[in-house]
């Protein structure tokens, strides 16, 4: 069974839709507006059942509305960054959700490791190094992917 939207996510995306409209495209980057729609669909998805979420839901809103200010104060700028960190780490710790690129990032630096010990043991410290990255980039990015398909990203 597909789950219908609910209200509030129909009215926040209107009002993520609006802000790209009417702010510049460094502003909608800077915001990140298109991630935030992604944001948006998760906490719609876990807010039916979880006071957290339903707690951010709030916060969330009142930050967009601010962001429709024109020029956005200072404070409601750090306002709607914090809330939006925190958003996105109640996700990955509650819900176990992961943001794009964190498994790419967690092999690949896992992959250099383990390619700088083969490069020793090669007597080639470019290729071990280059065997690591590659593998690790790999592996990291399947997994990205693989929860992305599994609704596990944000």
């Amino acid at each position: 069974m597909i789950k219908q939207p609910s209200d509030w996510y129909q009215a926040s995306i209107e009002t993520v839709t609006n802000l790209e409209a009417t702010l510049s495209a460094n502003e909608v980057k800077k915001y990140r507006l298109k991630w935030l729609e992604t944001v948006l669909y998760q906490m719609d998805n876990f807010g039916q059942n979880c006071e957290d979420c339903s707690m951010f839901r709030h916060a969330l809103t009142a930050c967009l509305k601010t962001l429709g200010n024109k020029p956005v104060a200072k404070a409601d700028e750090e306002s709607y960054f914090n809330t939006l960190n925190g958003v996105v780490i109640h996700l990955q710790s509650k819900h176990k959700l992961t943001p794009p690129g964190e498994n790419i990032g967690i092999w690949l630096a896992l992959g250099l490791a383990l390619g700088a010990g083969l490069g020793f043991v090669l007597s080639n410290m470019a290729t071990g190094i280059a065997i690591g990255l590659v593998t690790g980039l790999v592996i990291g990015a399947i997994l990205d992917i693989a929860a992305r398909k599994q609704g596990r990203g944000i």
